[in-house]
């Protein structure tokens, strides 16, 4: 505490008198009843964007010793058009106090709960009454470092609380917060002159001519080794920022803009004079990233098959609407016979069979090897028990067995598991693909479609067709559509006989130019009917046209899993250069 020989004096002789006015020494004319100020609200127009100022100085109290202080919280948002808004913070009001009021400011851009706590004291020293204010903040240490400090004098009526700030405006408004510290200093002299004086005023913004001043301190890049090295020039091709390692002082936050010619760009930009480390890896592409660089084309009639010589072999995918984004993502297919569709994956070969509507890549089972061509047998089958062939269900005498998973007397339940995929279960744990789940997106799902085709209604006593059976038997128009039901939320799956017919199958016409074709007879994930008293699933058949079974056959098996959207990839998707994930 201060020597109280220099404390606001009032001689004892006259404390009656200086008790008639309740020892306020001034009162700001924004007080109401002691409760603080009200809560104001200014917008400015910077360049393009509306700037809204919520929150005004104030002071808790209207019996105000000096030592006072108070925390005032200031909200800035910014709505506009994702540009940079350069401005300052301004107080606009009347002071008319003789001693001048300090502030200090702080930024942050979350709101903090942070109070002041302001103990009235008073002592008698040498015959003179000491009146004074003991103040502490709390949470004080949540708002960081001040950025900003100074005074408000008497008959000031703008003050500048902090200048040449930076915010980016956005369509749904970007805020900022400011806290501001005003305190009424105890001043080792007497300020009895203050008493019934006036501070009143609002908090707004003004355009500066502020530039963000970005210093690139350094720039590094990776080596082969995994170290960085320094370089004179940042990258323009072949990396990306590694922002997890690049800082910015002032709470700046660099990014990396791929997508327009690679351009750096740093977020929270809020203070000149920000400088950056900045440290860039070899870019990695996702599929997503690939197929940008493809021939995206469109298929209308699936009436006849695809093959090599109706279709690019390379650089070219074809589009459709994905069930696996709610009806509204974009799924890439490969078609015909593609030399491109390759990856090397776990131990195993795969063949990409789409990218999915939200940026996984779908790819099925292929082998041990990159077998193509006349070489195709049942080695791009998996092998359990001794065996590649196996029953899609061991139980067949009622519809629901014609669903990977099903509920009995349901049409679309889940709670028992086919023969075939505890088998798939098996050999995804025993194949040690497990070890990979980072990999693996089992949130994308498998559609086992069962919904009723024309005419049908669910009856588990009579025959019965379900919708498969309307798309590519009856009207040749495959579609990734799907009931939710009927997605099943696993890590591995089979193929859907519509996928097959966006690749170039067709319901019983041969194909054996396709990428899809093996040799070999294997099951979908589709079903296709209930007759005579068996459930049916349908097949690719071993001259790659599509057909069907009944469930209780025997039949191979080509898993499919889904690569997750984030997965980066090198290589080139050749048989002999397959992509590969990289790790």
């Amino acid at each position: 505490m201060k020597n109280k020989n220099k404390k606001m004096i009032v001689l004892v002789a006259c404390l009656l008198v200086v008790i008639g006015v309740s020892f306020a020494y001034f009162v700001s004319s924004v007080l109401v009843g002691g409760s603080g100020a009200s809560i104001d609200a200014t917008t400015a127009t910077i360049q393009n964007s509306e700037l809204k100022v919520e929150g005004s100085l104030e002071f808790n109290d209207l019996d105000i010793y000096p030592g006072h202080m108070n925390v005032s919280s200031i909200k800035v948002t910014a709505t506009g058009d994702n540009e940079l808004i350069p401005y300052n913070v301004i107080w606009n009001g009347t002071n008319t106090l003789n001693t001048p009021l300090n502030f200090t400011v702080y930024k942050t851009s979350s709101e903090i709960e942070v109070s002041a706590t302001c103990e009235k004291t008073k002592d008698v020293v040498d015959g003179a009454m000491m009146y004074y204010e003991e103040c502490s903040i709390s949470n004080l240490e949540s708002l960081g470092t001040s950025i900003a400090s100074g005074t408000i004098n008497k008959n000031e009526t703008k003050v500048t609380l902090t200048e040449d700030e930076f915010i980016t405006s956005s369509p749904t408004g970007l805020v900022q917060y400011y806290y501001v510290i005003l305190e009424y200093p105890n001043l080792e002299e007497e300020q009895n002159s203050d008493i019934g004086g006036e501070f009143s005023g609002k908090v707004t913004v003004e355009k500066s001519d502020a530039t963000p001043d970005i210093n690139i301190v350094a720039a590094y890049i990776e080596q082969e080794d995994g170290s960085y090295k320094e370089t004179s020039d940042i990258p323009q091709e072949g990396y990306v920022l590694n922002t997890e390692k690049s800082v910015c002082s002032n709470d700046a936050i660099p990014g990396w803009d791929r997508e327009n010619n690679n351009r750096l760009y740093v977020d929270n930009l809020t203070k000149s004079g920000t400088s950056c480390y900045l440290y860039f890896d070899e870019y990695l592409p996702t599929m997503l990233d690939i197929i940008a660089d493809y021939n995206i084309s469109t298929r209308n009639d699936f009436s006849t098959t695809v093959i090599a010589s109706n279709a690019p072999t390379k650089n070219t995918v074809y589009t459709t609407t994905d069930w696996t984004n709610n009806g509204t993502g974009t799924s890439y297919y490969f078609a015909g016979a593609p030399e491109d569709n390759w990856v090397q994956f776990g131990g195993f070969y795969w063949r990409i069979i789409r990218v999915n509507g939200d940026g996984s890549t779908r790819l099925i089972y292929n082998g041990t090897s990159p077998i193509i061509g006349e070489d195709l047998n049942a080695s791009t089958l998996v092998e359990l028990d001794g065996t590649t062939k196996h029953q899609f269900n061991n139980q067949y005498t009622r519809s629901e067995y014609a669903g990977l998973q099903y509920t009995i007397g349901s049409q679309h339940g889940t709670t028992e598991v086919s023969s075939i995929l505890q088998k798939l279960n098996r050999w995804y744990s025993e194949s040690n693909l497990d070890e990979y789940a980072s990999y693996i997106d089992s949130n994308v799902g498998f559609c086992s479609d069962r919904n009723m085709a024309n005419g049908y209604s669910w009856n588990v006593t009579s025959a019965l067709f379900y919708a498969p059976y309307d798309r590519l038997m009856s009207n040749k128009n495959p579609s990734l559509d799907c009931n939710s039901s009927d997605i099943l939320r696993i890590p591995v799956g089979l193929i859907t006989v519509d996928e097959i017919a966006f690749a170039g199958g067709v319901y019983g016409a041969p194909n054996e130019s396709y990428y899809l074709y093996n040799n070999q007879y294997y099951w979908t994930v589709s079903p296709l009917q209930f007759t005579d008293g068996r459930a049916r699933v349908f097949v690719v058949a071993s001259d790659g046209r599509l057909g069907n079974d009944w469930v209780n056959y025997m039949n191979g098996v080509r898993p499919v899993i889904n690569l997750k959207a984030t997965t980066q990839f090198i290589g080139r998707g050749t048989a002999d250069d397959p992509y590969e994930v990289a790790s």
